[in-house]
């Protein structure tokens, strides 16, 4: 693959560079995670994938994948089964051992508590975080872009806590509600997938997801891992919760008080 360079620009020149020395890398990356190697935008590295005539990025990742393929041709075709239980696996580790706590004192905290969605996707695992929650008498909020977005910039007050949730964190409606709630003064999370990314940046606690793009002849992100790390986030939660209420006063230990105080 080949780009005329009379049609670069000083940006392409500086993505076709690091693409023609890291062909193999960038054929698995994703647009997000390419205009973050580069510095750029995305839409950058989309207008860069297009000026040779392709339809987008996909389609630059995809002959990308097929020149890697014919430099070794004895090369296995990507696992790509094992690689995502391997990504999935690694999440569960990560999560496992993280210190939830500055974001469960958040949620304790809060008068209100809000999950902000956008996509099917998001709204999908939105609705499964209000339904767990539930039962820790914990009630979330569900707010989809729109209207409902406004309606909760309106609303919310610097003693509310905030969850958005988006794939890329890129997500330029999803960015303003996020400017807009941090000049508010509101505590806000969020849960993107595992790169460096825009809203993240910008929220006060932050969760990654890990996800693994498969080329069926059509890109293919696996998404489960969402649904995995909420689970595992309100597990975590109901154990910080039994914790402190066996700390609680009132709640002594009665192994650890003294004969006369069990009388």
């Amino acid at each position: 693959m080949q780009y005329n360079d009379t049609r670069l620009g000083a940006n392409d020149l500086h993505i076709w560079r690091y693409i023609s020395t890291h062909r193999q890398e960038c054929a698995n990356l994703s647009i997000e995670a390419l205009g973050a190697k580069c510095n750029v935008s995305r839409t950058t590295i989309l207008r860069f994938a297009q000026k040779p005539g392709l339809s987008g990025f996909s389609e630059l990742r995809l002959l990308l994948r097929m020149e890697c393929q014919e430099k070794a041709p004895g090369a296995q075709p990507p696992d790509f089964l094992s690689q995502t239980c391997d990504s999935y696996h690694k999440m569960i580790g990560e999560i496992r051992d993280k210190d939830c706590t500055p974001l469960f004192q958040a949620i304790d905290r809060a008068e209100n508590l809000y999950v902000f969605s956008s996509g099917m996707l998001q709204d999908a695992v939105a609705r499964e975080i209000c339904r767990m929650f539930l039962m820790a008498d914990k009630w979330f909020y569900r707010i989809h872009a729109g209207t409902e977005m406004q309606s909760l910039l309106y609303n919310v007050t610097e003693r509310d806590f905030v969850l958005i949730l988006s794939v890329s964190g890129e997500s330029p409606h999803v960015l303003q509600l996020a400017k807009a709630l941090k000049i508010r003064g509101v505590t806000t999370a969020s849960i993107t997938q595992r790169q460096q990314n825009s809203l993240a940046q910008l929220c006060r606690l932050r969760l990654y997801i890990s996800t693994v793009e498969i080329d069926f002849g059509t890109d293919y992100q696996s998404t489960a891992s969402f649904f995995i790390l909420s689970e595992l986030l309100f597990l975590k939660y109901m154990a910080y919760r039994k914790e402190a209420d066996s700390h609680a006063p009132g709640n002594a230990d009665r192994a650890e008080l003294s004969p006369a105080e069990r009388k």
